[in-house]
This record gives C-alpha cells, sequence and structure tokens, in this order.
C-alpha cells in the first residue's frame, strides 16, 4: 500500500524540487530485484559437495584408467569432463536411445546407480577384447549374449575400483544388478529426484566417447556430512599416517650389502701384469671401512666370533653421502 503524505510534506518536497536540492531520480520508486526459482530443479549440494564428489571420481578415472590399459593393451585415457546436479528426467533425455546402461546396488544406502557407456567405447572395448584393433567404425544395432558378458566382466572389476576410489569417505559395496539398453526403462529414481551426474571423457585407441555416472540422491544423502573439505583433508590425513607406517614397516624389512673392506694397495701396472696364483699384495694395516651399499657408514676392527670371520663396530659415520 503507497504511504499518504500530507500537505506540509508534498510542499516540502515541491520546494526541494524546484530549489535543486531534490532530484527526481531520487524520489523514484526502487523495485526489488526478483530471483526466478524453480522449485522443479531443487539445487540440494554445495559447491563443496560437489568438488569433493569430483575428488572422488578423479582417483576412480586414474584407477580405472590403469585397469583399461592392462586389459585392453592399448592407449586408453579417461578424465572428467562435468559433475553437475540435474533432475532425473533430465538425465534421461541426454543419453542416447539406444546405449548400454550398468545398474548397480549400493549397499549401505539402499539405493541403485548406473553407469551408462556410449555404443561407440563399448564396442572399442569388445574389438579389444576379441583381439581385434578397437575400430568401432562398424555399428551394431545389439551385441551378442558372449559379447554382452565380456563387457559385464570388465566392468564388475571396474566397479571393485570404484568402491576403493570411496574408502576414504565410506566403505560402500557395489554389485552388479542389471543391463539395460533403453533409458525409458531405466527406473532408479522418480523424475524430479536431483541426481549427480558425472561425465567421463575417455578414449580407447582412436576411439572417443563417453562413459557417464548417475547418482540418485538416495545413494549421495547418507554422506552428505562426510563431503565437506575439512572432513576430506582429516581422512587424508590418516590414510596418510597409515601409509606411512605401512612404508616404515616395509623398509624396515629391506636388506642391504654390509661390506667390511679389510683393505687397499697400490700397485704399479706392470706389476699387476705380471700377478700370478700364490702372489702375496701388501695391504694396509688398521680399522677397516664397513660399508652399507656403496657408501661407508661405520669404522670398525676385524676379529673372530665362534670360529667366524667378524668386525667390531668402533665409530658411526652419521655424514650421509661421504666416504672416508
Amino acid at each position: 500500500m503507497a504511504e499518504v503524505l500530507s500537505q506540509q510534506e508534498i510542499d516540502a518536497l515541491l520546494s526541494a524540487l524546484n530549489n535543486g536540492e531534490l532530484q527526481a531520480s531520487d524520489v523514484a520508486e526502487k523495485k526489488d530485484k526478483v530471483k526466478v526459482y524453480d522449485f522443479r530443479r531443487a539445487m540440494r549440494y554445495s559447491k563443496e559437495q560437489l568438488r569433493s564428489i569430483m575428488r572422488i571420481h578423479e582417483s576412480f578415472t586414474r584407477l580405472l584408467t590403469s585397469y583399461l590399459s592392462a586389459q585392453l593393451r592399448t592407449f586408453v585415457q579417461i578424465e572428467i569432463d562435468l559433475v553437475d546436479q540435474v533432475n532425473y528426467h533430465e538425465f534421461i533425455a541426454s543419453i542416447p536411445s539406444k546405449t548400454i546402461l550398468n545398474v548397480f546396488d549400493v549397499k549401505p544406502m539402499d539405493g541403485k546407480m548406473v553407469m551408462e557407456i556410449n555404443p561407440q567405447v563399448a564396442y572399442a572395448i569388445i574389438e579389444r577384447l576379441l583381439g581385434g584393433h578397437g575400430d568401432s567404425s562398424v555399428k551394431k544395432e545389439t551385441l551378442t549374449e558372449i559379447e554382452l558378458a565380456l563387457l559385464q566382466k570388465i566392468i564388475i572389476r571396474a566397479f571393485d575400483l570404484y568402491q576403493e576410489s570411496w574408502k576414504d569417505v565410506e566403505n560402500i559395496r557395489v554389485k552388479w544388478d542389471a543391463l539395460e539398453t533403453n533409458p525409458q526403462f531405466l527406473q532408479i529414481a522418480s523424475q524430479n529426484d536431483t541426481v549427480i551426474v558425472i561425465a567421463l571423457r575417455t578414449t580407447i585407441g582412436e576411439i572417443s566417447g563417453r562413459m557417464t555416472l548417475c547418482l540418485p540422491h538416495l545413494i549421495v544423502e547418507p554422506v552428505l556430512p562426510k563431503l565437506s573439505t575439512q572432513q576430506w583433508l582429516s581422512s587424508m590425513a590418516k590414510k596418510n599416517v597409515a601409509q606411512q607406517d605401512k612404508l616404515k614397516q616395509t623398509i624396515d624389512n629391506v636388506s642391504l650389502p654390509l661390506i667390511a673392506e679389510l683393505g687397499r694397495a697400490k700397485i704399479p701396472i706392470s706389476d699387476l701384469l705380471n700377478l700370478q696364483a700364490g702372489d702375496v699384495i701388501g695391504i694396509e694395516a688398521g680399522e677397516l671401512k664397513v660399508k652399507v651399499g656403496k657408501k661407508t657408514r661405520f669404522i670398525g676392527n676385524p676379529g673372530t666370533q665362534k670360529g667366524h670371520y667378524a668386525v667390531q663396530i668402533d665409530q658411526v659415520i652419521s655424514t650421509e653421502g661421504d666416504e672416508l
């Protein structure tokens, strides 16, 4: 409702305008800025949480690249192309009408996720597995049962690596459930549910395409508190401590050659050339240099112990890399 001015206030305003003390623009009605909000596309995840999701899947892409390179014996490159939150119906509309959709059960969340593999990527994988060059230029309408079984075996192993990528956040268990080729038959969430989509740009030999992961909110919601940067850094710190302990344990069991050098001697080349079996070479007597690998680490004296040659350590050399 507009504010009603008294006659005195109106006269004061007119006087200020006439005297130039007030500009007409100063009394113009200010309009509030209004942002349009689409309730059908509610944004459930913060940028920080999406960055944590990206870090998890960056780890997965590295593991998956190494695995596929070894299995297919060719150049494989997998990189994250996109991490975004969309409605489920938008995800379904974005993928081809004929594609390869692998559905997985995810525990302990009691939900399902999907991995979509573009046909050209799927054909390239199968070609390489069957001994071909990975050229998927020849398109097929459907895959045979044998081809599907080969692809399923590769994908199941890939999702063992997916579990490993999540272990710093949550110990999840992923089990292959079904394979679909028509997106319209895929029901892992309601049409307006928010899902996280991770698009992976994939190159196998000369063939390029996409693999896409879809995580419904039902799966992500239980781990949202763990997707903060602080929680992520804390888990990484614990992981680093565990790795350091494991590395120390491994180093403790490493064997190194230990050599006690009895002495050295200098002789002319003419004597060296005339050496025969039975000749005696005099060496400098005194303390022994004890080497670890190629570095002198100790000084000692020779002797025997229980009928075996031995060396007694008298001095520890603390300066690394310098020989005496």
